[in-house]
């Protein structure tokens, strides 16, 4: 028999276009939940929910209840189902306030513990207890003292009418907080003015669409809502990659978000209203458009006249030294450098702005510290940076000089200014997108020179645009090409050479061949690599294309390896607060585990590999130098730079898996045996396959679809079908 309940939503569990699961707990006939309360999981199918399920919502919700058991990391758990048939919500989440409460710093103490007190005891009138500063109603909550906090905090960070309107319209939490810091007080009337504003904070066309349309009931040849479309086609090519639009691309992509009549209005409009540039048959949306000529502009200053920091015979003098050096350390009383590494050092002295190209193993990484020898001896600042943490860290110590990642050095050094002796190094350029090269230019001063060191033919940017690969086509662009292999031989390097240059390589035969495909099918491709990986599973690593999609994502070799490797071993448990008992962390003794994020006070990158050693029986205290508690030691682990460092609770949330990493996560490591499972996956390019190919120092072993292979390597790269303005820009062409 269906029942009606009145449930607080606790917790969000999936969210999918079909509707959302929630952990529930009973309102009492008093109008709260008691700790005894009965709890449910309730299913809200999207067809009957009007509103977005969230935390902290009420709903009277009728359905049939069905009690179910089952069993999770070895506990057996009871639980009350429901599938709501009818939801009525009674009370919005006040997650907009809650947040805002939580974690804007006009309200410090208030966390989200006390904000949710709040909404709790005042609901609606919340708004009004603070728009009024009731300070006796807010003391009765959380005492005098964070009743002045919030009365003072409002004061100036306060926006009911807006907090309120965007839960009226269930605007998505994100989204609600990027519209406030950029509008302020007036968010909700500037985007009631035009709801398609939304469209630069993110929101999707069928979304901000829908809004529009129930409601404001916009007609759909509102010239609003025609600019608008043109905008959103243009961004979404922006987030592909494009900066810039064919005309022809953009009408067909127009006639599937608004009538094919309204395009010729639509395109009209957008440009009369500046949303977009036309010149010829291209179509620029307006910012990327800005950003890719800001972009040129700074990098103009830095062309066309050479600009000596020391003579061509102190430069041989520094070379000299260096050589000498070098020797000593990597002890080769014959190395020398080449004629290309020599003319990148000189080039380096002469040129505000410098390419220095390659393919792996060619030598950048020497003439990067050459370079940082001529610079101290020239009295420069020096700032070695790379994009991700992993390249940094390699730089540093590579270079025995402080390294940083590019949105470190943003983040942290370039708003304290820089001198004008200043010089930027930037390595794995490659990857430098033109927004983060935008920034990056805008933070420096004009005297500051800059050296792009990176190979063009490994993965391009994550983001739009391109920098390192538009700027090689411009003759006036200094730019030195490396291109003897220094660092291994070998199949390995004729392979990957072969790669770089569109030609599907010939593989090695024997028994242990230094590059070999394995031909199978894509459904065997999972257990042909487990095969070959518990071959020397120690010598080892797993690359892939992708992260959670394909036959072979890491997810799924992941698992996989796990399972054949440590399935029996024991299991790191965590503490779970909320359900009072250990849960299963994922990760057993001996797993191979990845680093996903930026640690630095712990010595740790985005990318960095290691393997857990030691799991703690019981959780053990973890002090500082000084001898100050500051956590709680879960597990031990052995990172890829010899260190055992431990296991919090916050280093736990950057581990994944580590046995398979994609090839981006991989980029600027190297190991001694990679196997790289081949399948048609949308991302796979030859930039894909040369830069994994180039992972490796003794055995390459492929394993799938060869002809997906070499579609991929003898197709264009990716890269180089990306739509960008800045190379014509720096021509002088547009």
């Amino acid at each position: 028999m269906s029942s009606a309940l009145t449930l607080r939503v606790q917790r969000v569990r999936s969210r999918s276009s079909r509707g959302a699961t929630a952990s529930c707990i009973a309102i009492g006939p008093e109008g709260r939940a008691t700790p005894d309360a009965p709890r449910y999981a309730v299913a809200f199918p999207s067809r009957i929910t009007p509103v977005e399920v969230l935390q902290g919502q009420w709903w009277r919700v009728v359905g049939d209840t069905k009690q179910v058991s089952y069993i999770i990391d070895g506990y057996q758990v009871q639980e009350d189902r429901l599938t709501a048939q009818a939801a009525e919500l009674l009370r919005p989440s006040g997650e907009h306030i809650v947040q805002l409460l939580s974690t804007s710093p006009g309200f410090p103490g208030i966390g989200e513990v006390k904000a949710r007190r709040l909404w709790e005891a005042f609901g609606e009138g919340l708004y009004s207890c603070l728009e009024e500063a009731d300070d006796a109603a807010l003391r009765a909550i959380v005492g005098p003292d964070l009743a002045t906090v919030l009365i003072s905090g409002w004061q100036q960070y306060g926006a009911a009418d807006a907090l309120q309107w965007f839960q009226q319209v269930s605007l998505e939490l994100r989204l609600s907080r990027k519209v406030l810091a950029a509008y302020g007080r007036r968010a909700h009337l500037t985007i009631k003015e035009d709801p398609y504003r939304l469209l630069a904070f993110g929101m999707s066309w069928s979304a901000a669409d829908t809004l529009a349309q129930q409601h404001f009931e916009l007609p759909p040849d509102d010239p609003r809502r025609l600019s608008a479309a043109v905008e959103a086609v243009l961004y979404k090519a922006f987030d592909g990659g494009d900066t810039f639009c064919e005309r022809s691309e953009v009408e067909t992509s127009l006639s599937g978000l608004i009538a094919p009549s309204h395009v010729p209005v639509a395109l009209t409009l957008a440009e009369s209203n500046g949303i977009v540039g036309v010149r010829g048959d291209r179509l620029h949306a307006h910012g990327p458009y800005l950003i890719e000529q800001s972009v040129a502009e700074a990098l103009n200053q830095r062309l066309g006249a050479t600009l000596p920091l020391a003579e061509r015979d102190e430069v041989d003098a520094v070379l000299a030294s260096f050589e000498k050096e070098e020797a000593a350390a990597i002890g080769r009383v014959d190395f020398t450098l080449n004629a290309a590494q020599r003319e990148a050092v000189h080039a380096a002295a002469l040129n505000p702005l410098l390419l220095i190209t390659g393919g792996a193993g060619v030598g950048k990484t020497t003439v990067l510290k050459a370079v940082g020898d001529l610079l101290d001896q020239c009295d420069r600042t020096t700032y070695l940076m790379a994009l991700s943490g992993r390249a940094a860290k390699r730089m540093a110590e590579a270079t025995k000089r402080p390294a940083m990642t590019i949105a470190g050095f943003l983040r942290n050094v370039a708003p304290e200014g820089l001198p004008e002796n200043s010089v930027l190094v930037v390595d794995e350029a490659s990857m430098l997108d033109i927004l983060l090269a935008y920034r990056l230019l805008k933070a420096i001063p004009t005297s500051c020179r800059i050296i792009l060191i990176g190979d063009p033919f490994q993965l391009p940017p994550v983001g739009p645009g391109l920098t390192l690969q538009a700027l090689i086509p411009i003759e006036r662009v200094p730019r030195v090409e490396l291109t003897e292999v220094r660092r291994f031989g070998g199949d390995i390097a004729r392979g990957a050479q072969e790669m770089r240059d569109g030609r599907w390589p010939t593989f090695s035969a024997g028994p242990q061949p230094a590059l070999a495909f394995m031909p199978c099918a894509a459904n065997d491709i999972p257990e042909t690599v487990l095969r070959h990986y518990l071959a020397d599973p120690k010598g080892t690593q797993i690359l892939t294309f992708t992260r959670e999609k394909g036959v072979a994502s890491a997810r799924i070799l992941n698992e996989l390896c796990q399972e054949a490797v440590g399935g029996d071993e024991p299991r790191l448990l965590v503490w779970n607060e909320d359900r009072s008992r250990q849960e299963d962390s994922g990760l057993r003794l001996g797993d191979s585990v990845l680093c996903v994020r930026n640690l630095w006070d712990l010595g740790l990158q985005n990318g960095s590999l290691g393997h857990l050693e030691t799991i703690e029986k019981t959780p053990q205290p973890l002090f500082n130098a000084e001898g100050e508690r500051t956590g709680v030691v879960l597990a031990w682990v052995r990172w890829d730079d010899g260190e055992l460092r431990p296991v919090t609770e916050e280093v736990l949330d950057a581990l994944e898996l580590g046995y398979a990493v994609t090839v981006h996560k991989a980029q600027g490591s190297q190991f001694s045996r990679i196997i790289v499972p081949v399948s048609a996956t949308r991302n796979l390019d030859r930039t894909m396959l040369y830069t994994a190919v180039t992972r490796a120092t003794t055995q390459v072993l492929l394993i799938g679809d060869p002809e997906a292979g070499r579609r991929a390597v003898e197709a264009p790269r990716h890269a180089s079908r990306r739509k960008v303005t800045l190379t014509d820009l720096l021509a002088g062409a547009c």
